[in-house]
């Protein structure tokens, strides 16, 4: 019993990611298109600077690391309120119709390699982002829902409860820490690689 109620939590954010990608993807043909013209003109810009030095991998480690930390940080805060799960559950929406949108514009706009690029700039650190995003997002949701059921502070235990829910939380937050590693010091190099046989 404990294992399933356990697992629900994560079962509802892995699908509520999901759905979120597929909306994304979805949005991208309510674009108009001028719309569509300018987001191109702007990838069109990323693309040439490719074979260029850009930013260096400390600054989009800093940059990640910021956004990253930003995004625990509000969910950490969702699970210590008691009406902080729908909040949890529009951020973890949100957070996959960006990725979804942002995926498959590159791939229709760049038909000779968007898969590539794709692949090579933004799956190998959301391959472990997502992930986890799904487990945090659980657990703020799961510790939300608890605190709402069984009132703690009323009982007594509120501190011991939220002393675990917080290790646990940054024991987690490590998967973003490698992610946004991967992204400053993993993603560039592959990216610039695919720019090659494009």
């Amino acid at each position: 019993m404990k294992t399933r109620a356990a697992a629900s939590p994560v079962m509802l954010c892995s699908l509520l990611l999901v759905s979120g990608i597929i909306m994304g993807i979805l949005g991208l043909r309510v674009l108009s298109p001028d719309e569509k013209a300018e987001l191109a003109s702007y990838l069109e810009v990323f693309m040439r600077g490719l074979s260029n030095p850009g930013l260096e991998p400390p600054v989009i480690l800093r940059l990640s690391l910021a956004h990253n930390l930003k995004t625990v940080a509000l969910m950490w805060a969702f699970g210590l309120a008691v009406i902080g799960a729908p909040l949890t559950c529009i951020m973890l929406f949100i957070r996959g119709f960006a990725l979804g949108f942002s995926s498959a514009f590159v791939i229709k706009q760049v038909p000779q390699g968007g898969f590539l690029i794709f692949a090579a700039g933004m799956l190998p650190h959301n391959l472990v982002a997502l992930p986890a995003l799904v487990l945090l997002s659980s657990l703020s949701l799961a510790f939300s829902v608890r605190l709402f059921s069984e009132r703690p502070w009323v009982h007594g235990g509120l501190l011991k409860l939220s002393t675990g829910y917080t290790l646990k939380f940054a024991l987690m937050s490590l998967l973003l820490l490698a992610a946004s590693l991967l992204e400053a010091y993993i993603t560039p190099l592959l990216l610039r690689k695919a720019a090659a046989y494009l």
